[in-house]
C-alpha cells in the first residue's frame, strides 16, 4: 500500500498543464495521463480480499476517478471551476499535442518521459504555457524537471517528521464506500511558512502528504519549505526516527518560476491531493488553482502566438509608415524585426497569419532595396549636378527616375524629371555662352585696325553677350576671362581713338604752318610803293622789273604753289 502512495504524488503533476486564457474566455488545461499510475494487481488483490473492493474498481490515480480515495477527481472538479480540463489517456507528448492548451498538469505517470518529451513541454513552456508538476515518491519527475535545472532528490525517499510513533496514523473516512483510511503520520506534515506569491494567496497552511525534497534549481522563487523537524526517510526505513545516514530538513518543496514567455510550478507531493484527503482538507486545493491561474495569466501558445502577431502587426504598420516616407533604410530594419516576429510566431503556434505577415514584409523590404538603390543614383546625380557636371547627372538622373517609377515614389521621380530639365538648360546656356566666347575670340583676331575701331567694338559687344550668359550660367572664371576680353576691347578702341585725334591734330597743325609760311613769304616778296613825286611812266612791255600778278602766275605755272594758296595771294594782290 506504501508503494501505492507514493505512486499516486506523480499524479498532480499533470496539473500544470492546463492552459490559461484571459477575459471571457477560460483557461484550457491538459492533463497527461498517457501512463497513470495504476494499482499493481497484487495490491488489487489485497482491497478486493480484505477490504472487499469490487474488481471493477477504478485502480487508476486518475483525474477522471472520483469513485476512489486515491483518485484525483475531486479536485479536477475545483480547477474545472476556474478552468476547462482534457485528460489525455495516451500517445507520447510533443508540441502539437500542447500547444493549444494554456497549462500543462503532470502528477501521475508509472514510466519516465524521454528527453524528446521533455524538451516539447520546455518548448510549450518557453511560449507561454504553464507546467505544474506534482511529484511523488518512486515517480520518475527528474525526468521532467531537469529541462527546467530543477532537481527532485534523487534516492527514494519521502519527507517525514521525527520523534512520531511508528504506529501512529492519520486517520481519513471515505465517505463514498464507508471506510476508514490510516495513513503513517511521520509522512503528513502541517505546512504554514509561505513566501507572499500569487500561488501562495490567500493560503495559510497546508496539509502535506508524502513529500519528497527539491534539491537544487538554477532559477525560480521557493514558496515553501517542510518543517525543521523533518528528514529524507529512505523507503520507509527507520519510521518515526530519524537514521543517521538520512539528512536533516527543512527541505524546499514548492518553486515557481517565470521560463522566457512562460511559467512553471513544481511542488513536492501529488498525494496530498488524493480524493480522500481534499475532502477534508479542501484548503490544499486552493493552491492547485491559484497556481492553474497564476500558470495560464500568459495564456499558453495559442495566446502568445496571437499576441506575438499582434506585435509583429504594429512593427510591420510602423515600417510601411518609414516606407510610405521614404525612409528606406529605417524601415528594412523595422521590416527585418517584423519578420523576426512573425516567424517567432510560427514557431509558437504554425499559422497564415505570420506567413501573409512575413510575405508582404518582404515586398516591402524589395521595394526598400529599390528606394535605396534610387537614392543612390539619385545622390550620384546631385553631386554630378553640383559639380556642373550634367551630362553625368541626366544619366544618374534617368537611372534614379527609373527606379522610383517601379516603386510609385511619383514626387522624387518627377523631380529627376524636372532636374533633367534643368540640367538641359544649363547645358544649353553653357554652350550658348561658349559658342560666344569662341565667337568673340574669333571676331578679336580680325579686329586691328590703326584708324578703325568697329572691330573691336563688334569683339566687345560679343563679348558682352557672353559675359550676361556666363553671369545667368554663374561662373565668376568665365565672366572674369569676359569682362578681360572687354577690357581689352576698350583699350584697343581708346588706342586707336587717340592715335587717329593725334593724327588728325598733326595734320591740322602742317596745314596751319603751311600756311603761315606761305603767307609769310608772300608777304616777304611784295614789292616797295613809288614815290607821288615823280610817278613813273610805266614801263613798256617787256621792259622793267615783273609784277607781282605775273611773278605769283609764273610760280603758279610752274606748280610751286597749290591752286588754293595761288587764288587765296591773287585776290589778295589784286586788292592791293
Amino acid at each position: 500500500m506504501k508503494k501505492v502512495i507514493v505512486c499516486v504524488s506523480a499524479m498532480l503533476l499533470l496539473l500544470s498543464a492546463i492552459p490559461v486564457t484571459t477575459g471571457a474566455e477560460r483557461i484550457k488545461v491538459l492533463v497527461d495521463e498517457s501512463r497513470v499510475v495504476t494499482i499493481p494487481e497484487e495490491e488489487q488483490d489485497v482491497f478486493i480480499e480484505e477490504v472487499d473492493f469490487p474488481r471493477s474498481a477504478d485502480w487508476k490515480f486518475s483525474f477522471d476517478n472520483d469513485d476512489e480515495f486515491w483518485g484525483l477527481g475531486i479536485l479536477s472538479k475545483r480547477i474545472q471551476e476556474v478552468a476547462s480540463v482534457d485528460v489525455r489517456k495516451s500517445g507520447k507528448l510533443s508540441y502539437n499535442s500542447l500547444k493549444n492548451y494554456d497549462v500543462l498538469i503532470i502528477a501521475s505517470f508509472e514510466e519516465s518521459y524521454s528527453s524528446s518529451e521533455a524538451d516539447a513541454i520546455r518548448q510549450f513552456v518557453e511560449n507561454g504555457g504553464g507546467l505544474l508538476l506534482l511529484a511523488a515518491p518512486e515517480a520518475s519527475s527528474n525526468s521532467i524537471s531537469r529541462s527546467f535545472d530543477v532537481q527532485f532528490s534523487s534516492e527514494t525517499v519521502t519527507i517525514a517528521r521525527d520523534k512520531v510513533g511508528t504506529s501512529s496514523l492519520k486517520w481519513y473516512a471515505w465517505i463514498e464506500r464507508g471506510i476508514l483510511m490510516g495513513f503513517p503520520a511521520v509522512y503528513y506534515s502541517e505546512i504554514e511558512d509561505f513566501k507572499s506569491h500569487p500561488v501562495t494567496s490567500g493560503i495559510t497552511e497546508f496539509t502535506m502528504h508524502e513529500g519528497i525534497p527539491i534539491t537544487g534549481f538554477e532559477s525560480g522563487k521557493v514558496l515553501a519549505t517542510s518543517g525543521d523537524d523533518t528528514y529524507a526517510d529512505k523507503s520507509g526505513i527507520g519510521q518515526g526516527s530519524k537514521g543517521d545516514d538520512e539528512e536533516e530538513g527543512p527541505f524546499d518543496i514548492l518553486l515557481a518560476m517565470e521560463v522566457d514567455k512562460g511559467r512553471a510550478v513544481f511542488f513536492s507531493s501529488q498525494m496530498s491531493f488524493w480524493n480522500c484527503i481534499v475532502q477534508k482538507e479542501s484548503k490544499n486545493m486552493d493552491l492547485v488553482v491559484n497556481a492553474v491561474e497564476w500558470l495560464g495569466e500568459p495564456g499558453g501558445p495559442y495566446k502568445q502566438y496571437k499576441l506575438k502577431n499582434e506585435q509583429a502587426q504594429g512593427t510591420l504598420s510602423n515600417a510601411v509608415s518609414l516606407y510610405q516616407n521614404h525612409k528606406f533604410s529605417q524601415a528594412i530594419t523595422e521590416f527585418g524585426k517584423a519578420i523576426e516576429s512573425f516567424e517567432q510566431s510560427n514557431e509558437i503556434y504554425t499559422n497564415a497569419e505570420a506567413n501573409t505577415g512575413i510575405e508582404e514584409a518582404n515586398t516591402y523590404i524589395e521595394k526598400c532595396n529599390i528606394g535605396n538603390e534610387a537614392n543612390t543614383f539619385f545622390d550620384q546625380a546631385m553631386d554630378y549636378y553640383g559639380k556642373r557636371e550634367y551630362e553625368s547627372a541626366i544619366e544618374e538622373f534617368a537611372k534614379a527616375q527609373e527606379k522610383y517609377q517601379e516603386i510609385e515614389y511619383t514626387e522624387r521621380a518627377q523631380e529627376c524629371t524636372d532636374k533633367v530639365e534643368e540640367s538641359q538648360a544649363w547645358i544649353s546656356l553653357r554652350d550658348e555662352a561658349t559658342q560666344l566666347l569662341d565667337q568673340g575670340e574669333e571676331s578679336l583676331k580680325t579686329a586691328p585696325s590703326t584708324f578703325n575701331t568697329s572691330g573691336y567694338e563688334q569683339s566687345r559687344t560679343i563679348f558682352e553677350q557672353a559675359k550676361t550668359k556666363w553671369e545667368e550660367y554663374d561662373d565668376p572664371e568665365k565672366e572674369t576671362t569676359c569682362q578681360e576680353k572687354i577690357d581689352l576691347c576698350n583699350q584697343e578702341i581708346a588706342r586707336i581713338e587717340k592715335f587717329r585725334m593725334m593724327t588728325i591734330i598733326v595734320v591740322v597743325v602742317v596745314v596751319v604752318i603751311v600756311i603761315v609760311v606761305v603767307v609769310v613769304l608772300v608777304k616777304r616778296k611784295k614789292p616797295k610803293p613809288v614815290e607821288a613825286a615823280a610817278p613813273e611812266q610805266p614801263a613798256p612791255p617787256g621792259e622793267g622789273e615783273k609784277s607781282a600778278l605775273e611773278t605769283l602766275d609764273e610760280r603758279y605755272a610752274k606748280g610751286e604753289i597749290a591752286k588754293e594758296e595761288y587764288e587765296k595771294l591773287k585776290s589778295i594782290l589784286e586788292k592791293e
